[in-house]
């Protein structure tokens, strides 16, 4: 039995990937941070989708170095999947790396966990919450000093509980978010 090639060049193209991420973040991580010496914290709402649904939500972050933020981030997202409706409502703490190539662009990585209240309306009712996994990435491009856009991905696996009437598949969460930071 050959083994499947696209899943092999899958896994080596992703591999690639995160290795020129990682050496990219490594050899600009010598950049300022967005957050500047008089503003430690940036607030930003955000919208978008989650698993084909929409979604709002938003984080704050706090620099307690120049490029290393702890943040809190929450949202609220409804999913769409083949077999059922669900609605997820996230609270999460993280640690965010970001980096600045530019003046005005910034990029960052993000992981961290929390916990997730899921809500299933089809085609049973069932609520539960679980503990979960955070990771992403983003970019941003600053506005003024104090105003940017940014837009991130980001993937929500649970780690422990289930819900009754979902699939597996559908409670982990993929969001991709389009928001407004600002820097206080």
């Amino acid at each position: 039995m050959l083994p499947d090639l696209s899943n092999i060049l899958r896994r080596k193209a992703l591999a690639f990937i995160l290795m020129l991420s990682l050496g990219l973040f490594l050899l600009l991580s010598r950049l300022p941070a967005f957050a500047s010496s008089d503003s430690s914290l940036v607030l930003t709402p955000s919208f978008g989708v989650e698993n084909g649904g929409l979604a709002l939500g938003g984080n704050l972050r706090y620099f307690f170095m120049p490029n290393l933020a702890g943040e809190i981030d929450a949202g609220y997202g409804t999913s769409l999947c083949q077999n059922c409706r669900l609605s997820a409502t996230t609270l999460t703490g993280n640690l965010v790396y970001e980096i600045h190539p530019t003046g005005r662009l910034f990029l960052y990585v993000v992981a961290g966990g929390g916990a997730a209240l899921a809500d299933l309306s089809s085609p049973e009712s069932a609520r539960a919450l679980w503990g979960e996994f955070d990771a992403g990435g983003g970019v941003g491009y600053r506005l003024t000093r104090s105003v940017g856009l940014s837009l991130e991905e980001r993937w929500f696996i649970p780690v422990s509980g289930s819900i009754a009437g979902a699939s597996p598949g559908t409670l982990s969460f993929d969001r991709t978010f389009l928001g407004i930071a600002v820097s206080f």
